[in-house]
């Protein structure tokens, strides 16, 4: 029985909801950002080490002249190439105080709740993939209207009613 136990403690440990596609918005996406998106600049590094405590080495190739999108995302690799969660979207403005590799350095001792929840329960599958960019204001743009459409689970601000409609659904 303590087996039965320890199995529904840890799936309830790793569980997150998921919100999918409300209102058919992976269609109403702006096609102007759309097209931002589907470019080839997307960059990716494993977010922590092979050990999930420590910061991985390869954050010394991310931009530090450059603000920026990032999506922190599961990638468990069962199924090569599809197995993927995305669990939080964020973005960085360029300022003299501010850059991308700067903030993604941050969430290693980030200790908001959903934040430590995913880098402690899955640092060894986390995974950041990153997209340089300079406009602040098209950085600001893209990160609300990808948080509109992905609802990320470890989000907590989404755009519009989506803020209101999820804090009342859960």
């Amino acid at each position: 029985m303590s087996e039965v136990y320890d199995m529904c403690r840890a799936i309830k440990i790793n569980s997150l909801h998921f919100t999918l596609n409300p209102q058919d918005c992976w269609h109403t996406v702006d096609k102007e950002l759309s097209d931002i998106v589907n470019s080839n600049k997307w960059q990716e590094i494993k977010f922590m080490d092979d050990t999930g405590t420590a910061i991985n080495q390869m954050i010394k190739t991310v931009p530090a002249d450059m603000g920026g999108i990032y999506i922190f995302f599961l990638k468990p690799d069962i199924v090569p190439t599809i197995h993927k969660y995305i669990l939080y979207v964020g973005r960085v403005q360029l300022t003299q105080y501010q850059n991308l590799r700067k903030r993604l350095r941050e969430y290693v001792t980030d200790t908001r709740g959903d934040i430590e929840f995913m880098r402690e329960t899955w640092g060894k599958e986390l995974y950041i993939r990153y997209l340089p960019l300079t406009d602040n204001n098209l950085i600001k743009s893209l990160e609300k209207e990808l948080i509109r459409v992905i609802v990320p689970p470890c989000n907590t601000d989404y755009p519009g009613v989506l803020n209101k409609a999820t804090s009342s659904a859960f």
